[in-house]
């Protein structure tokens, strides 16, 4: 039995997801800098964000996307604690330096990109296992109204 993989359609759903990201920025044209956002922000989430969480969340995500969500995944020891500074301060630093995207915009441009993507419930439920300070970043961003509370 032969199993054919369409790579074509997997690079597609990502690349939708990065030009999204682009758009959402204000950087259409730069996927290197959605890329890194969307790398900086999974992985500052995945960390603080229990085992059980982070596949959940994962199961909704598409296939390449799914793979930068786990690159250098170590399960044990988490979640890390982690305070809105440190959390912040982390996505700042996977920015790097050459990404013009502030570590606000990142983090909201890539909140933004998953509540429309994967279900507000998922969303929510990590959102509920942050303190208290992340949360007030978070419900910056988070949408007034999605698809999910429409759909009720």
């Amino acid at each position: 039995m032969s199993i054919q993989v369409n790579f074509d359609k997997h690079c597609k759903e990502a690349n939708e997801w990065l030009l999204e990201i682009g758009d959402r920025a204000g950087f259409p044209d730069r996927t290197d800098w959605s890329y890194g956002c969307l790398r900086a922000v999974l992985h500052t989430l995945r960390d603080r964000t229990t085992i059980e969480e982070v596949f959940q969340l994962s199961a909704q995500l598409p296939v390449l996307i799914r793979g930068i969500f786990f690159e250098g995944y170590k399960p044990s020891g988490k979640p890390e604690k982690l305070n809105a500074e440190e959390f912040m301060t982390r996505i700042k630093k996977d920015l790097g330096n050459v990404n013009p995207i502030s570590t606000n915009d990142a983090f909201r441009v890539v909140i933004e990109l998953l509540y429309n993507r994967t279900t507000t419930g998922e969303m929510d439920d990590i959102r509920g296992q942050m303190p208290k300070s992340i949360q007030q970043i978070w419900d910056k961003y988070r949408p007034l109204e999605t698809e999910d509370e429409w759909d009720e």
